[in-house]
């Protein structure tokens, strides 16, 4: 895991855009490394919309997060396709 990555936790928990979340690395699925497990803060920060309709979207992450395809991220065309059809 990247070093910084607790410490930009600790700098989106002082924005005060939404609660706290602890900030330290934890297991990673009983892997031997530590990982953030950033969707707490896509979580809490997702809890403070108010508009309905942003609310309603679904937490799908980046593209990298859910496509198994190095070649995908590069097909603008493609990558359009799919978030299409997640609404």
């Amino acid at each position: 895991m990247a070093p910084a990555a607790p410490s930009l936790a600790a700098a989106q928990n002082r924005t005060g855009l939404a609660e706290e979340v602890d900030p330290t690395r934890r297991p990673y699925h009983g892997r031997p490394f530590q990982a953030l497990h950033a969707e707490r803060f896509a979580h809490a920060l997702a809890r403070t919309l108010t508009d309905p309709d942003l609310r309603d979207l679904p937490l799908t992450g980046g593209v990298d997060q859910w496509a198994d395809s190095t070649d995908f991220p590069g097909r603008p065309e493609a990558v359009r396709a799919a978030v299409d059809a997640l609404g």
